[in-house]
């Protein structure tokens, strides 16, 4: 991913963030908790990006395995 991307990506996380603090704070816990779980996970998964660790999607396993095997059988 280029770094414009990634520049935006990491602005919009933080705006939705602090625009949404004001809101959970009035929530519950089992929310609250819900609501850290995935900006935790999000940002782990930005900062593995940002040091150039690939994390496998599954996306890339069917265009990389499933799609050529599918071709192979329709297209012979």
């Amino acid at each position: 991913m280029n770094k414009i991307f990634l520049t935006a990506f990491a602005f919009l996380l933080l705006m939705n963030l602090l625009f949404d603090l004001k809101r959970l704070r009035k929530q519950n816990k089992s929310l609250k908790g819900l609501y850290i779980t995935v900006y935790s996970l999000t940002c782990f998964t930005f900062i593995t990006i940002l040091f150039g660790v690939k994390l496998p999607m599954p996306t890339h396993f069917f265009i990389n395995q499933v799609s050529p095997w599918v071709f192979s059988i329709v297209h012979p």
